[in-house]
C-alpha cells in the first residue's frame, strides 16, 4: 500500500495539524493508561525535530455525543503529554458548543479540546473542518489516529483536498504490520485467536481467516455462539441466537479450506460472577450455569497450538478476565503467545491491552500491538478505511 509519508521537506516551516488518538482511560482526573500517548510521540518528535513551525493536536475522548462533558475533557491528557514529551503543551479549551468556539493559541504545541464536544465532528460538517483550518492556519494535515481511521469524521477526513494529507509514524507502523494479513492465500503457520462477545464486528474477519489461516481459536462469549451452532447446550451463558447461522457459515468455510477451528472442550462456570465456580466438560453445561472462562483441558490444547504457530494474531479476551478467577484462560493464552519468541505476534483491541496491563505483561514482548480495535478488524477485512484512503498516493 503506497501512502504519503512524513518527510522533512513536507513539514519544515509549516503549521501542522495532527489527528492523534488520545482516547485513553482516566481515573481520578489522571491518565490511567498511557499506551496511546506513547505511540503518538514518534510523530510529534519528528515534527519538532524537522522544523514544524507549530503543531495543533486533535483528538476525541469517550462518547460525549456532541456535548461538553467535563469528565471527558482532554486537559489531563495535555498534562501527561507534556511530561512525556518534555516540551510545553498548551491546552485549548472549548468555549461553547458552536463551531465558532474552536480557537487557537500561541504555543508551539497545542492540544485542542475533545473534538467530539462539537456536533460537527461526527457529522463531518465542512464548516467545522473549515473553521479548524482557518483558526489554526494549518498548512499540512497528518493523520496519526489509526484507531479512528475507520470513521469518516471531520477531524479524520475533513481536510482532504484542502491541504496535503500525510501519514503519521503510527499509521505507517500499523499498515506495515497488518498489511501482510490481507493475503487471499493461505498464510503458513498462522493462528488467529478471536475472543470477546459480539459477532457483528468480527464476522468478516472470521470469514477471511477461515480461508487463509491454519488455525482459528475462538474464546469469550463469542465461543458460546459457535458451541450452540455445533449443537451444544450453554445453559444461561451469553450467546447471540441470531448469529448462530453465521457461526455455521464460518465453520463450513473453514472446513472447505482445511482451517482448524478450535473451541472450548471444558469451561469454568458459575451461576453469576460472584458465586462459586466449577469446571465442567462442555457436554455437561446445563440449567442455570453460565460460562465465564475456558477450562484446564482447553488451556492445554490452545497452548499446544500457539506453541507450534509461526504467526499469531490475537484480538479479544478468552473469558471474563476482569474478575478473578475467570482471568486464568486469558492470562494463560497471553503468556503462551509471549513465550513463542520464534513467531511473529500481532495483538489488538482495547480489552486485549487491558488484559496485558492486568497481567503485568509488557507490550514490547510482542512484534506489534495495534492501537486499533474496530479499525484493526475493518482493516483486516480488507475494507477501505476513510482515514487511510485520504493518505494513498
Amino acid at each position: 500500500m503506497e501512502i504519503n509519508k512524513l518527510a522533512s521537506e513536507k513539514i519544515a516551516g509549516k503549521v501542522v495539524l495532527v489527528r492523534a488518538d488520545f482516547n485513553v482511560p482516566l481515573k481520578d482526573g489522571k491518565v490511567a493508561e498511557k499506551t496511546r500517548l506513547e505511540e503518538s510521540l514518534p510523530t510529534i518528535k519528528f515534527l519538532l525535530e524537522n522544523g514544524a513551525k507549530r503543531i495543533h493536536l486533535l483528538s476525541h475522548l469517550g462518547r460525549p455525543k456532541g456535548q461538553v462533558v467535563p469528565e471527558l475533557s482532554l486537559k489531563p491528557v495535555a498534562e501527561e503529554l507534556q511530561k512525556l514529551l518534555g516540551e510545553p503543551v498548551e491546552f485549548r479549551p472549548a468555549a461553547s458548543l458552536g463551531i465558532n468556539s474552536f480557537t487557537a493559541g500561541e504555543g508551539k504545541i497545542q492540544l485542542h479540546e475533545n473534538v467530539r464536544f462539537y456536533p460537527g465532528e461526527k457529522k463531518n460538517n465542512p464548516e467545522f473542518s473549515a473553521k479548524i483550518l482557518a483558526e489554526t492556519g494549518a498548512e499540512v494535515f497528518v493523520n496519526d489516529g489509526f484507531a479512528v481511521s475507520h470513521r469518516a469524521h471531520a477531524s479524520v477526513v475533513g481536510f482532504a483536498g484542502k491541504i496535503p494529507n500525510l501519514a503519521g509514524k503510527l499509521i505507517e507502523k500499523e499498515i506495515k504490520n497488518l498489511s501482510p494479513f490481507l493475503s487471499k492465500e493461505k498464510i503458513a503457520g498462522l493462528t488467529v485467536i478471536i475472543g470477546g462477545a459480539k459477532m457483528e464486528t468480527k464476522t468478516a474477519v472470521l470469514k477471511h481467516f477461515a480461508e487463509t489461516a491454519s488455525n482459528i481459536i475462538i474464546g469469550g462469549a463469542l465461543a458460546n455462539t459457535f458451541l450452540v451452532a455445533q449443537g451444544y447446550n450453554v445453559g444461561e451463558s451469553l450467546y447471540e441466537e441470531d448469529e448462530v447461522e453465521t457461526a455455521r457459515e464460518v465453520l463450513e468455510m473453514a472446513e472447505v479450506s482445511k482451517t482448524g477451528v478450535h473451541l472450548p472442550v471444558d469451561v469454568q462456570c458459575a451461576e453469576n460472577p460472584d458465586s462459586e465456580s466449577m469446571y465442567f466438560p462442555i457436554d455437561d453445561v446445563i440449567g442455570s450455569l453460565k460460562i465465564f472462562d475456558i477450562g484446564p483441558r482447553t488451556i492445554a490444547s490452545f497452548r499446544e497450538i500457539i506453541a507450534h504457530s509461526k504467526v499469531i494474531m490475537w484480538n479479544g479476551p478468552i473469558g471474563f478476565f476482569e474478575k478473578s478467577p475467570f482471568d486464568s484462560g486469558t492470562e494463560a493464552i497471553s503468556r503462551e503467545i509471549m513465550k513463542n519468541k520464534s513467531a511473529k505476534t500481532i495483538l489488538g483491541g482495547g480489552d486485549t491491552l487491558a488484559a496485558l496491563k492486568k497481567f503485568g505483561i509488557a507490550k514490547s514482548e510482542f512484534t506489534h500491538v495495534s492501537t486499533g480495535g474496530g479499525a484493526m478488524l475493518e482493516f483486516l477485512e480488507g475494507k477501505e478505511l476513510p482515514g487511510i484512503e485520504i493518505l494513498k498516493v
